[in-house]
């Protein structure tokens, strides 16, 4: 017998959330998912078409992931999940086992068209929808595999150390070509974290400052005080990047600030982890698939 679709998790993990209280890991909801859809050894052991996980833990991982980005679900503290007020106030099965493997609410409420918004986050189709040909799929596959990344990233960096944070930040900047760079973030260092230095000399700099925020929004205050911290250096350029967001009132300071003497670049929560992503900071390369069309110049040619 096959392993469940992945759509059918949904509900499983749902319920398991809703018998109680308290906060699980992806692993504790794998094991009890096992369990609840009476899955054999070897269902359990199936792996991927890629070879690197389990059926079982991909699509746990994956379910609680959608879960949670339509509210379902929520993360009091990073790794652990459990039910939110909106996923407690849904409606349940009306019927069947609660073992029973068919489709169920959940996976009409997470839904399954492409581009439909929720929250700010597009919403993809299920695998195996036929709205889609093979190259669209990988496509749409790709990009929210991307976003699932980006989120795991923001969770983990924020709960790691200011420090730590100031000594990413640096780096990331580094691996971006930005030069050599050194973190100065600590007591007295007059709102600047971190210093990279464009040129071998040091003739060039941009100063940086880094906020590990988790909810709080970065204001138009705070973004004043950097540009005040920029001028005992008679510095020119600075860049603010935190792990939440910047406020309205914030970006039209910094662009204001920007259209005079200095140039102030913001980069918030989501596009720190986008850039993580692509220069490698943080993640390592699970599997790469190589997508090759035909070359009909060549056919031409011969």
């Amino acid at each position: 017998m096959a392993v469940p679709k992945f759509s059918e998790f949904y509900n499983a993990i749902l319920q398991i959330a809703s018998e109680s209280p308290r906060s699980k890991r992806s692993d504790e909801f794998k094991e009890a998912v096992c369990q609840r859809l009476r899955l054999s050894a070897s269902e359990m052991e199936e792996k991927t078409s890629s070879g690197t996980k389990t059926k079982v833990e991909d699509r746990t991982r994956w379910a609680i992931y959608h879960l949670q980005k339509n509210g379902l679900l929520e993360s009091p503290s990073r790794g652990l999940y459990r039910i939110s007020s909106k996923g407690e106030a849904s409606p349940r099965l009306q019927s069947g086992e609660p073992n029973t493997r068919q489709d169920s609410w959940v996976q009409k409420s997470i839904g399954q068209k492409a581009d439909q918004q929720v929250g700010g986050s597009t919403r993809y189709p299920e695998e195996g929808s036929e709205d889609s040909t093979p190259d669209e799929k990988i496509a749409i596959h790709y990009r929210e595999q991307r976003e699932r990344l980006a989120q795991e990233i923001l969770d983990n960096v924020k709960v790691i150390a200011p420090s730590e944070f100031e000594r990413l930040v640096v780096q990331l900047l580094k691996r971006m070509g930005y030069g050599d760079g050194d973190v100065t973030g600590r007591t007295g260092d007059k709102g600047i974290d971190g210093i990279l230095h464009q040129d071998a000399l040091g003739l060039e700099k941009v100063y940086v400052q880094a906020k590990r925020f988790d909810y709080a929004q970065v204001g138009e205050p705070e973004i004043r005080n950097f540009s005040g911290s920029l001028d005992p250096f008679g510095a020119s350029k600075g860049v603010f990047i935190t792990t939440s967001s910047f406020s309205a009132t914030a970006r039209q300071t910094a662009e204001h600030i920007s259209r005079g003497g200095k140039f102030i670049r913001l980069i918030d929560g989501q596009e720190l982890a986008e850039m993580m992503i692509t220069h490698s900071v943080g993640v390592v390369t699970e599997v790469t698939y190589e997508v090759k069309k035909l070359d009909a110049n060549y056919f031409a040619e011969l």
